[in-house]
């Protein structure tokens, strides 16, 4: 019973006396008549008291307020009843998705792949999975077009380094070349030098072992750098200048002698 002194509106509806056990008094407060009203002249206020009867008592008042929304939508529409709202809501749903998806679309083309670049590495050549993609509201096309325009750029970051390799080899084969021009040249240096020592020799006869230490001396002479060369050159010569000047001495004393 809703209280002492007034019924429920179900008995009030159907002129009985409501009892502290009714099944109607939780659901059916004395100031909704209506609500009982048309759920009575929809379904039935005997078919009603055997639903709420088989349902546990947690499920009863979402079982109720179904059955009176139901039964105001059949007495608004008697031929399709709740199925009209149904057909509404879905449509209207369906609207809904396919804003969200031209919208997402949309954001995906005014942001394009840069805003997508912190996601992607590179380096490594990780590009993102396709769930992740899709949740751009990206199909299978904008996904292929974006894959399209970031190979380009992949493909630059890993030229770079093979053109830094590239020059740092040719700037070290310029390097051999050029020291390479150097020594060819003072080889030639030498070999002219050596040259004209040797057109002075034919007039002073050198012991053996002064003529293998000049040779090996000649020898040593292209791994040393330019001032010792130079030096060398120059005792070289003064050597040379003091051995003429002694054959020429050693000549006038046996010319003097045979006289």
């Amino acid at each position: 019973m809703s209280s002492s002194s007034s019924p429920c509106a179900a008995c009030k509806f159907l002129r009985r006396k409501c009892t502290q056990g009714c099944v109607f008094a939780p659901y059916f407060p004395p100031d909704q008549p209506h609500k009982f009203a048309h759920v009575h002249r929809v379904f039935g206020a005997s078919n009603v008291a055997k639903l709420l009867n088989e349902l546990p008592a947690s499920q009863r008042e979402d079982a109720v307020n179904s059955l009176a929304y139901e039964a105001e939508a059949r007495l608004r529409d008697p031929v399709y009843g709740c199925v009209r709202y149904i057909s509404l809501l879905q449509t209207r749903l369906k609207e809904v998705q396919l804003d969200l998806y031209n919208a997402k679309k949309e954001l995906a083309a005014y942001i394009g792949p840069s805003a997508l670049a912190p996601f992607i590495s590179p380096q490594l050549g990780f590009t993102l999975p396709p769930n992740s993609i899709a949740q751009f509201g990206l199909g299978p096309i904008q996904q292929q077009q974006l894959q399209q325009q970031h190979q380009p750029q992949h493909q630059l970051l890993l030229q770079q380094p093979l053109q830094q390799q590239q020059l740092a080899e040719q700037q070290q084969q310029q390097a051999l070349l050029a020291a390479r021009e150097q020594e060819i040249m003072m080889m030639r240096f030498n070999g002219l030098y050596d040259g004209s020592a040797s057109s002075s020799q034919e007039l002073v006869l050198l012991p053996a072992e002064d003529h293998q230490l000049n040779l090996h001396h000649q020898h040593h002479q292209h791994h040393q750098p330019n001032q010792q060369q130079q030096q060398q050159q120059q005792q070289f010569v003064e050597q040379q200048q003091q051995q003429q000047q002694q054959g020429m001495q050693n000549e006038e004393g046996r010319n003097g002698a045979g006289q």
